[in-house]
């Protein structure tokens, strides 16, 4: 049976220790997320610029591009940010039946898992679609789901100013998980205005924790 993926009023509702959306806002800290890679283009600029910053971030990667470029993968493990996994196709899970869906989660978890020897442990629905039944069993699989609290909208490959001016207009907020792609050059752009004026606001950037 295919079910409709979960509307944003409804996600709200639902457990932050079953979706992630944010985290406390105690700590001054944002939580950095890159969907989509890895990109043999852009990636490596990416973790150039975090680099210069000294920032961390999350990387939620598709399976087969993990599968192609797995020294990326490894180079985004060393250089001290988080694997993540979102899916091995990027299909939309609210048209598979639930089978289908778990099994793009594990071949993905099992692709990464297998080049960086460690456990990957969240997960991100591609475009953010969940359905209840993947929520429940992604709890029993012990991974965690992440969404997001804020979207860069860089997927619609907006100018680097625009998407610098969205996130200052409205001001992201301690705890936002932010959301980015990392298969385009908008991104670093945009984030290496918006990281220094964060860092300046004094954000810390950090990867995802459990």
């Amino acid at each position: 049976m295919r079910v409709s993926d979960i509307s944003q009023r409804l996600r709200k509702l639902i457990p932050q220790t079953i979706l992630r959306r944010k985290y406390s806002p105690a700590q001054k800290a944002l939580y950095l997320t890159f969907d989509d890679g890895p990109h043999p283009d852009v990636t490596p600029k990416l973790l150039a610029l975090l680099d210069t910053f000294n920032a961390k971030a999350s990387f939620f990667l598709i399976g087969v591009n993990a599968n192609q470029y797995p020294e990326l993968v490894r180079e985004i493990a060393q250089r001290g940010h988080t694997v993540a996994n979102h899916s091995y196709q990027h299909l939309l899970l609210p048209k598979l039946n639930l089978q289908q869906q778990l099994d793009e989660i594990n071949q993905s978890k099992h692709i990464i898992e297998s080049i960086l020897q460690q456990p990957c442990v969240f997960f991100r629905a591609p475009r953010g679609m969940w359905t209840v039944r993947v929520l429940m069993s992604l709890r029993k699989m012990g991974i965690k789901a992440v969404h997001w609290s804020r979207d860069s909208f860089d997927y619609k490959k907006l100018a680097p100013r625009e998407i610098v001016k969205n996130l200052l207009d409205k001001p992201v907020i301690a705890g936002d998980i932010v959301l980015f792609h990392d298969d385009a050059d908008c991104c670093i752009d945009a984030l290496a205005e918006l990281i220094p004026t964060w860092q300046r606001q004094g954000f810390q950037l950090k990867s995802l924790e459990f």
